[in-house]
């Protein structure tokens, strides 16, 4: 599964809040005295009544010890038989709150006896109670596991259109029986009865399609020879175009929305043939099922699902040609979802626990295929942007153990730590075996652990016993211990000894590196010994004649603090000295320091030659974040000339990332410059128009950043060049032109916000790219109160963002004025003003209803607005904060959703912190 929600960072030097929350318990892999060999399905979705109704399964069970009864996971099942040919049952019981089906046996099984049970089934069942207080049960369509898509906008009682199933983790139970466990394997049949209109899909090979007496329905039957878990189980229903070829003897079938073009469907699709043969020739191991189909679907509400040989999609990746320049998102996530074919589908996680490995390696498998096909800069670069997400996960929320068994729901633990940091630590693994231990260690995995599953464990012992490589002590540093490596470093060049002979004179340098990873948790500091871990360095030095030498030195840290010389040739200076330069290590580097700084040997002109000079992306990337803490005229020449003339796109963002990091509130010299090399570099309209769209982006983002009116001709200039066709600047230009006018007038205020506002109802772009970034700008347009000019402008954003959380507005607009609702949720205008109060309780009322949502990420929004920093109550904790406790802790309890009820919980204890913060400070009261 694709994950599609990253966090904000904080200053990583802050308390930790824990990854577990009060009522997490302690998860044991699920152990059954029998096992399911074969599953097979009847089912007859209604599209008029959106319901699922008299479904037939079929179980064959084979007893691995003595029982006298089978127990199935269901939610909102009406069990209407279960019968079996070849076994007594005495009658079925709902148990543990009506989440299990217990079916009792007239006699025993026995230890390798087998068994069939037919269970007949409605889904969809739900309890109400009338006005008199009597329970009834009515049948709807199912809340959760099997999704009917109804089109919204008719007045009569609408049909579903399309039906699409999702069952990870634990959703399978709400439309068939089942152990709803991911080491619960079975081989899997299934009849799904449709109208002949409807495309109908599923796991494995279509064997037949039948016609009923009227040539009204057909139903079609699919069989799936390979064991599988019921999250993996797949329906999709629903009218779509169509694409097929065949990778060797592999039928390939694409399937996308009607109205879509098939230029723009395959612009995704189209690379499959060649990542398959990557995989295949990686892994050492063939592709492992029948056929590949790949189906994008509506409301999907993750990226994409990769149900056995049968994958999910949002349509929403789904772009036209200008899009590819500036999106690689649907390339990524095709490649995640076909790696887990063989990581998660052949070999599946034994336990929710340890879904690292199914999700680690998906990710870490994105970088492999960018490797391959794209080159090593864009690997390089997807192994920052990967732990960037890590690192903000760490710094704003949490460090927990990549595996842990201590949690709530299963859905807690698909976060950045099983994604993009165990994704790194495989990264790791492989430089530390070495490639050849890697490849072979994975091929062993597959081999071994083939349509069954597996644990941490199970991998650490095959790569021991492939490689010859006790990988025990990184399993327990890497992957069940919690954080990262956080180094200072500090470099001291050593004068030559006074006894040296001056033709064998030689320099050293002492390098010292210090650990400094605290982790306090609710104000109590846990002790964790110092990592240990290989650093190389390399030290490049150049001679008087201009020869330059590279010095690569591996360095031992095993304390928290370590120290290592190294030498280098006497008549040389050292240009620069790069850490991890291949990126082998996972850690953050807090501070970099030069002990008793020469002309020729100081922090600045180390980290600029390594910018201007390092090899590898990483070291170019690492110098130029590091220069954000280093300051002066000439790096800020430099850095421009840097974006417009390194010769990757990666480093010239990052390096305007540092442009506008200098902005200074306090040092407005310091802040002009910065901001005058980015003006200077987007001003060149030839020259800047030219430069890849990630830095133009880049740039206008940080132009930004600076809030300076001075931007505004230009970005209104971007905003209205019909030659530029990218969404994304344009969109960049739309968030920059908010900020740029916060300071303005109100008369300016009300032209800006005019101007956003007709892009917001006018413009159609990718995932509406433009409008959302007008959204982001017109909400910094009027987060700026010094003058009572912005009342006007505040009530009328306001309501207009409600207006643009209706239903029927665009998703993604109405994702990001949800979100962004929170900025009008307290007054800091005029405590007294009384429509400015009125208009903060209608923003909550609206976010009230917008938390029951159909939507998973609208309610997850509201959430966040709720608890967004410009929510906190200015000067008492008001009657919006407790309520908005009140009503997160609702959601936190009762929702459906695994993700928004953390998202729910986490907002909620965000919010009793503003509260416990004020209260813990002395009220100042003033006298009359």
């Amino acid at each position: 599964m694709n994950k599609t929600d990253n966090l904000k960072c904080k200053d990583s030097n802050f308390a930790r809040n824990r990854f577990e929350f009060p009522g997490s318990r302690l998860h044991e892999i699920p152990l059954y005295p029998y096992r399911i060999d074969q599953m097979s399905l009847k089912i007859f979705p209604d599209f008029q009544k959106s319901t699922l109704s008299e479904c037939i399964q079929i179980l064959n069970i084979k007893f691995q010890r003595d029982t006298s009864k089978v127990e199935l996971d269901i939610a909102e099942l009406k069990i209407l038989n279960v019968s079996s040919p070849n076994v007594k049952i005495s009658g079925f019981e709902l148990e543990e709150n009506e989440k299990k089906l217990s079916i009792k046996l007239a006699e025993s099984a026995t230890v390798g006896s087998s068994a069939e049970i037919c269970i007949t089934y409605s889904a969809g069942f739900f309890k109400e109670n009338d006005n008199d207080g009597v329970a009834g049960y009515d049948i709807r369509a199912p809340k959760n596991g099997f999704h009917f898509m109804v089109k919204k906008d008719r007045d009569d009682r609408p049909e579903a259109y399309q039906v699409w199933t999702q069952g990870e983790t634990t959703d399978a139970k709400y439309w068939f029986p089942c152990v709803d466990s991911p080491n619960a394997k079975f081989c899997f049949e299934i009849e799904i009865a449709a109208p002949i209109e409807f495309d109908v899909l599923s796991n494995g090979k279509l064997v037949s399609k039948v016609l009923d007496d009227k040539n009204q329905k057909a139903t079609w039957k699919y069989i799936e020879k390979n064991p599988l878990p019921a999250y993996l189980v797949s329906v999709v229903i629903g009218k779509f175009s169509k694409s097929e070829t065949m990778y060797q003897n592999i039928p390939l079938e694409y399937y996308w929305p009607e109205e879509i073009l098939e230029d723009n469907a395959m612009l995704t699709f189209s690379e499959t043939p060649q990542m398959i043969k990557f995989f295949e020739k990686y892994f050492d191991t063939e592709y492992p099922f029948d056929k590949y189909t790949q189906v994008a679907v509506d409301n999907f509400e993750f990226g994409g699902m990769e149900n056995l040989s049968c994958t999910t999609f949002t349509r929403r990746v789904l772009h036209d040609k200008k899009t590819s320049l500036d999106y690689k998102n649907d390339l990524l996530l095709i490649v995640h979802e076909l790696a887990h074919q063989w990581f998660g589908d052949l070999v599946t996680c034994e336990g929710w626990q340890h879904i690292w490995l199914n999700e680690g390696f998906a990710t870490y498998c994105e970088s492999l295929y960018l490797e391959n096909s794209r080159g090593v800069e864009e690997f390089h670069l997807s192994l920052i942007e990967a732990t960037d997400v890590y690192f903000e996960e760490a710094n704003e929320y949490y460090v927990r153990p990549i595996v842990t068994n201590l949690y709530k729901h299963p859905d807690e633990l698909f976060d950045a730590h099983a994604y993009e940091k165990a994704g790194f630590i495989l990264h790791m693994l492989r430089n530390f075996l070495g490639e050849d231990n890697f490849k072979k260690s994975l091929k062993q995995y597959l081999d071994r652990y083939q349509n069954s599953s597996a644990s941490s464990n199970d991998l650490l012992q095959t790569i021991e016993e492939v490689s010859g490589i006790k990988v025990q002590t990184f399993f327990d540093q890497w992957i069940y211990r919690k954080g990262h490596p956080e180094i200072e470093i500090e470099y001291t060049l050593l004068p030559p000894s006074s006894e040296t002979k001056a033709n064998e004179q030689t320099n050293k340098l002492n390098i010292k590196v210090i650990q400094s990873q605290q982790y306090q948790v609710d104000n109590h500091q846990e002790f964790l010994p110092p990592y240990k871990f290989g650093l190389e360095l390399k030290i490049v030095s150049q001679d008087g004649f201009g020869n330059k030498k590279e010095i690569l030195h591996l360095m031992n840290i095993s304390q928290w603090s370590s120290e290592s010389l190294v030498e280098f040739d006497g008549n040389s200076s050292i240009l620069y000295v790069s850490v991890d330069p291949q990126f082998k290590i996972l850690k953050t580097i807090k501070t970099l320091k030069v002990n008793d700084e020469t002309e020729e040997f100081q922090l600045k002109n180390l980290l600029l030659n390594q910018l201007k000079s390092g090899d590898t992306v990483i070291e170019r990337i690492q110098a130029a974040r590091m220069l954000k803490d280093v300051f002066s005229e000439e790096i800020v020449e430099i850095l421009q000339d840097i974006v417009l003339n390194d010769k990757f796109y990666g480093v010239s963002k990052e390096v305007a990332n540092t442009l506008g990091s200098y902005r200074d509130k306090n040092n407005f010299s310091k802040s002009d410059k910065a901001y005058r090399a980015l003006l200077s570099i987007s001003s060149e309209q030839k020259k800047f128009t030219g430069l890849n769209n990630h830095i133009q982006r880049s740039v206008l983002k940080n132009i930004g950043l600076f809030e300076r009116w001075d931007s505004i001709t230009l970005l209104e200039s971007i905003l209205k060049d019909a030659s530029i066709e990218s969404d994304f600047i344009k969109s960049a230009a739309a968030t920059a032109l908010g900020k740029s006018c916060k300071k303005g007038s109100g008369q300016d205020k009300e032209r800006i916000s005019f101007i956003l506002q007709e892009i917001i109802d006018n413009s159609y772009s990718f995932q509406s790219m433009i409008a959302t970034g007008a959204l982001d700008g017109l909400a910094e347009l009027c987060s700026y109160f010094n003058h009572h000019d912005n009342k006007k402008i505040y009530l009328e954003v306001a309501n207009f963002l409600l207006q643009n959380t209706s239903a029927s507005k665009d998703y993604f607009i109405r994702a990001k004025s949800s979100k962004l609702l929170g900025k009008f949720l307290t007054n800091k205008i005029d405590p007294a003003d009384s429509e400015i109060l009125d208009m903060n309780l209608k923003v909550f009322c609206r976010l009230k209803d917008l938390l029951k949502d159909e939507r998973r990420k609208i309610k997850m929004n509201a959430c966040e607005a709720l608890s967004d920093k410009d929510a906190k109550f200015t000067k008492y904790p008001d009657k919006i904060t407790y309520e908005s406790i009140q009503i997160l802790v609702e959601i936190a309890r009762e929702d459906l959703d695994g993700f928004v009820r953390r998202r729910a919980e986490t907002s909620a204890n965000h919010i009793r912190e503003w509260i416990h913060s004020w209260s813990s400070s002395p009220l100042l009261i003033d006298e009359k």
